[in-house]
């Protein structure tokens, strides 16, 4: 195993840049800060699409229309219809890379909302499977792009302190839209015999990149991808105003600035940005592992049946009512929003190697459930309510654990590569992501076909093999800016005393004595108020 050498990690002269956060009140308190969230809402909102999507084809398949229209696909048919997200995925790929390192982070995500509208209004107006599949790969790629670009933009443009939970509300966004499809189709089922019950939900998909392509035009781009262009002086006005709330003597500006210069330059003198770059050193062949391996395990853990083919997994307990199978996904994306969010406020405080931990043992058991009361029920013809109610309990189980590690990834595969890297780094995710979904897509039905409930079996031990990869392998990256988690990997390499301060006049004090000084002026003020 490579070492992390944590005493690497010394920042600026010593000093963390969370050290010289002198915020002492909410975020909303800040006006800069407050504007910058809500234009990063512009990212945030990226995985809704993902999650709109798996949630409304669940949805389609209870629909006779939908069914009558696509020629009732079965098997491989229906897992093309499924994988066309993931093909358009595949294809986005080759270019997703050099549109960020070209064009920078804010028009990627212009780019991706256009080609994923043009997908949705071909799904929409769809008169046969082949079309159907057709949109449903220009969704897939255009989204690709989006979802590349926002984890990249949000987690160099947000506040630090705040990165990671804004990341982690990002991939929540998700169950959002699974609760969006899920009642969506829900509502759209009671339509009767009109294709319109199949295709509003399908037009709908449109709404979060309709949002998106607004917000891209306002949000400001990333400063570390201007300070790599020599645009030094933006980068500057950027942090000035949103971090620093236009204080240009600002501590943690001036250390934040100094971060990231240092860093960067340190990678442009070793670092030729190609892709042999991931086997260069020891470090980055590491990180190549973390992020391969982080890619597969977030698909690779049973979500995807739980997902795509819920309706098969009911049918497998003996639930096969139409209106009680929409009512159930509806109730388990409302179960993901909230456990996403919640864990996200988190993720800081717990540290990323116990929620992945924790996480996957989590999911393990709830699968362990759900395999053993299965196969007992199928044993008695399905007899045993409190066992169906059981495997019901095991599937909301299943999504409050697989919501720890999720609400990190992009976090994590951020903080793991470096800056030269770190565009390619969501493009070898986006691909292993595809790549273990597409491979789910075909599998699952097939699986579910021909063994029923013994195909939970295969994912429980795929849950073990998960589980120890993280556990020997995953370090912990908890309160440290991403310059300083390539110090973690890197040690001397990128070394912090190459950082040097904008500014002489750059106070020498401690976030203690900031503090104590922005109370003493508060006392001042409220004594002469009075």
């Amino acid at each position: 195993m490579f070492h992390v050498d944590k005493s690497a990690v010394q920042g600026v002269d010593g000093v963390l840049l969370r050290d010289t956060d002198t915020h002492t009140r909410y975020w909303w308190h800040y006006p800069n800060l407050r504007l910058l969230n809500i234009l990063l809402l512009g990212c945030i909102v990226c995985d809704i699409t993902n999650g709109y999507d798996g949630s409304m084809l669940n949805g389609l398949q209870s629909l006779e229309t939908w069914q009558d229209a696509m020629g009732n696909p079965k098997k491989t048919r229906l897992g093309t219809i499924t994988s066309g997200t993931r093909y358009g995925q595949l294809g986005a790929l080759i270019i997703c890379a050099p549109l960020m390192q070209r064009f920078g982070r804010r028009w990627p995500i212009v780019i991706g909302s256009c080609i994923l509208l043009v997908g949705v209004a071909l799904q929409t107006a769809a008169t046969n499977y082949s079309m159907f599949v057709v949109g449903r790969v220009l969704i897939g790629f255009g989204n690709t792009i989006q979802g590349t670009a926002c984890p990249v933009l949000a987690s160099e443009l947000a506040y630090p302190t705040q990165r990671t939970t804004i990341i982690g509300v990002q991939n929540s966004t998700g169950s959002l839209g699974q609760i969006m499809a899920a009642w969506i189709t829900y509502g759209t089922a009671f339509m009767g015999a009109s294709s319109w019950s199949w295709r509003l939900p399908s037009l709908l998909q449109a709404m979060s990149s309709t949002f998106q392509l607004c917000m891209a035009f306002a949000m400001p781009e990333s400063p570390r991808w201007l300070i790599h262009q020599g645009r030094t002086q933006e980068a500057y006005q950027i942090l000035t105003k949103y971090h620093a709330e236009g204080d240009e003597s600002s501590q943690l500006l001036q250390f934040e600035m100094a971060e990231i210069e240092a860093a960067i330059e340190a990678e442009k003198t070793q670092s030729s940005s190609s892709w042999s770059e991931w086997i260069r050193t020891p470090a980055n062949r590491y990180r190549l592992f973390i992020i391969v391996t982080s890619g597969f395990i977030i698909q690779w853990c049973g979500n995807a049946l739980l997902s795509y083919y819920i309706h098969l997994v009911f049918n497998s307990i003996g639930i096969t009512d139409r209106k009680t199978q929409l009512e159930l996904n509806g109730g388990i994306t409302i179960n993901g929003l909230v456990w996403g969010n919640f864990f996200s406020l988190f993720v800081d405080r717990i540290g990323r190697r116990p929620m992945w931990l924790v996480g996957l043992g989590g999911m393990f058991v709830a699968f362990l459930l759900l395999t053993v009361t299965t196969g007992v029920n199928t044993g008695i013809h399905f007899a045993n309510q409190n066992l169906s109610r059981t495997t019901l309990f095991a599937t909301f189980l299943f999504g409050l654990f697989y919501k720890m590690p999720g609400c990190m990834l992009n976090s994590y595969v951020a903080e793991v590569a470096p800056y030269e890297l770190r565009a390619k780094a969501f493009v070898l995710s986006s691909l292993c992501d595809a790549a273990a979904n597409i491979f789910s897509s075909y599998t699952n039905p097939v699986g579910l076909a021909a063994i029923g409930w013994k195909y939970y079996i295969v994912w429980c031990a795929v849950l073990v093999s998960n589980f120890t990869i993280v556990y020997f392998f995953y370090p912990e990256t908890k309160n440290l800016s991403l310059e300083e988690v390539a110090q973690l990997f890197d040690g001397d390499a990128v070394a912090p005393h190459d950082a040097k301060l904008h500014h002489d006049t750059v106070p020498a004090s401690t976030t203690e004595d900031k503090a104590i000084e922005v109370e003493e002026t508060e006392n001042k003020e409220v004594k002469t108020a009075i």
